[in-house]
């Protein structure tokens, strides 16, 4: 649960559940500050309460390099059901797979150095 500050407290009670689950979620994104600029990231992508978040959120990853495409990959196809999404990594590498198949399902976006994954909801 996010700090009870004067800052918290001028939220509506939407924003601070939404507020209250980033903090759980997310490892990177702490100061109120960066919340705020979070929050109007979100915004972008059409996330505006908890429950778009935790319908939509997927990962939060260190750093923003072909790593991290690389393990959100990985970790997707961990995730997936069947044995195709293994059999496609097998037979191409991360960021074809990402750039041909995988990103039409998910937003990336880099925040503050790092990046987040949400499932499109459409």
């Amino acid at each position: 649960m996010a700090n009870l500050s004067n800052w918290y407290e001028s939220k509506s009670s939407l924003v601070q559940a939404l507020v209250d689950l980033i903090c759980q979620r997310t490892s990177f994104v702490l100061k109120e500050a960066e919340i705020d600029r979070f929050l109007l990231m979100l915004a972008d992508y059409g996330i505006k309460s908890e429950n778009e978040f935790a319908d939509s959120f997927f990962g939060e990853y260190e750093g923003n390099e072909d790593d991290v495409l690389q393990q959100f990959v990985q970790d997707w196809c961990a995730l997936a059901k069947g044995c195709l999404p293994k059999q496609l990594l097998k037979q191409n590498n991360s960021a074809k797979l990402w750039h041909e198949l995988i990103r039409f399902d998910f937003h990336r976006f880099v925040f503050n150095g790092n990046t987040y994954f949400f499932k499109r909801n459409f």
